[in-house]
């Protein structure tokens, strides 16, 4: 387990500022970063994100320097899928289309650092970060504290789970039938989506009743 090596500290240079995930408080020092965290902390498969992770030494004409890449992102494993946890530099496609040459001998360090611990390393710029699935992250955050009927709930998750598979559309007219309560009954479901209580396609359109949706084990 990687552990956070630099401290993110607050400058008037750039956007800083946390994002919550599994109660924590994740840094942040630009708007592309904060993008990032949002996407992979609404992910169900990911399990933890450390930010500045470790100190990779590296060197160039001559001289010891060291590299500290942004985030370190680890997955669910199953016995399906093992997805190699990732090592990730975020910054903006023109800053690093520009800089490449100069930035290459910290980045082949970190890419043999992680070929040797089975990691992968990857650099993220607003190509990868910014895309729909971030836009039904941030349209479902406005639904996570959403007030609901517990009983409600419940009831949603059991036909879920007793189904394993269904629709959205099936869950309307079973719970929330007719025009007065299916307004109400698709920010319920937002809502359990906002928190991965069912799951669903990130990269589909949320708000269409064809929408799958199935069972979660926790």
């Amino acid at each position: 387990m990687l552990k956070q090596v630099r401290k993110i500290k607050p400058n008037y240079r750039s956007v800083t500022g946390f994002v919550t995930y599994k109660g924590e408080s994740i840094a942040y020092e630009s708007t592309l970063e904060r993008d990032f965290l949002l996407y992979h902390a609404a992910l169900p498969n990911v399990i933890d994100i450390t930010p500045q992770p470790i100190s990779i030494p590296f060197i160039k004409n001559g001289r010891t320097y060291e590299y500290t890449p942004d985030y370190f992102v680890q997955f669910k494993l199953n016995d399906k899928f093992k997805p190699r946890s990732l090592m990730v530099e975020v910054k903006p496609k023109e800053e690093w289309q520009v800089n490449w040459r100069d930035w290459s001998d910290k980045w082949k360090a970190a890419i043999a650092y992680c070929n040797e611990n089975d990691f992968r390393f990857s650099i993220y710029d607003e190509d990868r970060i910014r895309h729909h699935a971030l836009d039904n992250v941030n349209f479902l955050s406005k639904y996570k504290n959403l007030a609901v009927d517990r009983k409600e709930i419940n009831a949603i998750l059991q036909q879920i789970e007793m189904r394993g598979e269904t629709t959205v559309e099936v869950i309307l007219e079973l719970f929330f039938k007719g025009d007065i309560y299916r307004p109400h009954g698709k920010r319920v479901l937002w809502h359990l989506m906002s928190h991965n209580l069912i799951g669903f396609d990130i990269w589909e359109d949320i708000t269409s009743e064809k929408l799958e949706i199935y069972h979660v084990d926790f």
